[in-house]
Order: C-alpha cells, then structure tokens, then sequence
C-alpha cells in the first residue's frame, strides 16, 4: 500500500453512496476494491492515522452486509476499532457498523456491545442520526431475542430522533418497527408500516430496501390470507434481486417460492425449495434474520403436520 493509493481509496469511500438511487452503480464499483480498502484501512491504522481508517471503514461498510459477507466486513472494522477510542460521528457509525454485521452472522454478544458503545458515543456527541442508528442495532439484538415490544420501543425513539432529519434517517427505524410489529403477530398494523417503509424507499429509490420491504410484505398478505397478493409481491420483488450476488438474497428467494409452494398445495415443492433456502445460507456462513427464521419455523412445521 502506498500514500497515493491510501489517498485514493478515502477519496474513493468518501464518494460512496451505498443507500439510495446509486446503490446498485457503487456496489459494482466498489466490489472489485474490497481487498485493497481493507488493506488502505490497515495501513492508515499502521501509520497513525486512525481517524482516517475509521472514516474510510465507517463509509463503506455497507458493502459487505449488501454482498452477503459479513464476516468479512466485520474484518475491515477490526483494526479500526480497535485502534481509534476518540469519540467521533465516524467512530459511532462504524461501532453501529460493527453491530450490524455481527447481527447478521448470529452474534448477540457483540452486537449487543457495539451497539451499546455507538449510543454512548453519539450522546456525548450529540449526534441524533447516529443516536438514533444506535438504538435501531439494539433493537435488532431485541429482536433476535424476541423482546417485540422492546423492537418496538426502541425503534419508537429512533424515529423520534429522526423526524425533523433527513427523510433518509428514517429507513432503518421505520423497518425495524414494522418487523417488530410483525412478529408480535399484528399483521395490520405490520401491513401498513411496511407499505410505509416501501413508499418511503420507493421516494427515495433504494431498489435494494424496497426488495426487502416487498419480501416482507408478501410474507405477511400470505399470513393474511391473500396469496394473489403474496404472488405479486414477490414477482417484484424478484425483479428488484435479479443479478444479485448476494446469498441472503438468493436464499429469500428460495424461501419465497417456497412459502408460495405451500399455500397453493405443492408440499413437495415447498419442502425442497425450503431445504435450498437453508443449505444456502449454511454454506455462506449467514444467520437468518428473526422474521425470516419465523417464516421457515412456520413452514417447517406445517409440512411436518403435513408429512
């Protein structure tokens, strides 16, 4: 790693967008540079640069989690963290960073320990964006333990935070709420949240964001019993994933099918597009989000009933 490259690479995490329109241009942009940002992040640590590093992590994280690869995300955070204590917006961005990726690889623990470290230093900041951030990756630790009326509460606060922000600062407290509100199984009021989430991506046009929302919009017209409208969603949501690389994404599609399988009758079907799913979140080393994992509980079940 040289000083030109280190300074293109932050130039490069600077630019990035990876929320919003320009998502899916950034992630093919940024993809083939993974190996050389977590190096540049090294490097500008080794050199005493550590606010520099933590800039460049806490900008580009993203990247990883929309790839399916957490772990390895979490490996360009590592030395970041572990080597800049000063209290900053990038640092609580990057604790909040850390946090969620550890979500989405099973590990409570730490999750639960960087999200509580990014609230304590947006506060002595007085950073409501990142406060609110915070309190959205203790609200997926919540939610994983399955305390819905903390999700719930939590991510109340957060879009309290949040209101006189950015329409952006809303996404993440809005789609917690709404998940929290599906697994205490109020699946109108989940309904309507949702349909709120995903005309507010639809605003902003994060095509990844309105493929989550859509996936879980059919899951919960199907609890509701309307499978033409579980059908449609999941057609659009089909379209918004067409050429991702990431797993999660792979496997929720399998999971779609397969839950579409089952309400129409075809067992068979279902049981081996469920076993997919699985296998192929297994093979990438991903934990199932708790509203995912319901809906293969759910399904598990009925075609064991069925068996």
């Amino acid at each position: 790693m040289t000083r030109e490259e280190a300074d293109r690479l932050l130039e490069l995490a600077r630019e990035a967008r990876l929320t919003g329109p320009e998502t899916a241009t950034w992630v093919g942009r940024l993809s083939p540079e993974r190996d050389a940002l977590r190096e540049a992040a090294e490097w500008l640590v080794a050199g005493g640069e550590a606010e520099a590093a933590t800039e460049l992590a806490a900008a580009v994280w993203r990247l990883w989690l929309l790839r399916g690869e957490p772990a390895d995300g979490r490996r360009l955070l590592a030395p970041v963290l572990d080597r800049d204590a000063r209290a900053t917006s990038a640092r609580a961005r990057a604790l909040y960073a850390d946090g969620a990726l550890a979500f989405r690889t099973g590990d409570q623990a730490a999750s639960r320990a960087r999200n509580e470290a990014a609230l304590a230093v947006a506060r002595e900041l007085g950073d409501l964006e990142a406060e609110a951030l915070a309190l959205v990756g203790l609200s997926r630790v919540a939610f994983r333990a399955g305390d819905y009326a903390r999700v719930r509460e939590l991510a109340g606060q957060a879009r309290a935070l949040v209101r006189a922000l950015d329409r952006q600062a809303d996404v993440a407290p809005l789609h917690l709420l709404a998940a929290g509100t599906r697994l205490a199984g109020d699946y109108d009021a989940a309904q309507a949240l949702y349909e709120e989430s995903l005309a507010l991506n639809r605003e902003l046009r994060d095509d990844y964001m309105c493929s989550v929302e859509l996936h879980n919009l059919g899951h919960v017209t199907l609890h509701r019993g309307d499978l033409g409208a579980a059908e449609r969603l999941f057609a659009d949501c089909t379209e918004l994933r067409r050429g991702s690389e990431n797993p999660y994404d792979d496997a929720m599609e399998s999971l779609n099918r397969a839950a579409l399988a089952y309400h129409r009758g075809e067992a068979d079907d279902a049981t081996s597009l469920l076993s997919a799913s699985e296998s192929t979140l297994r093979e990438a080393g991903v934990a199932l989000d708790p509203d995912d994992q319901f809906e293969v509980d759910w399904l598990r079940e009925r075609l064991a009933d069925r068996a």
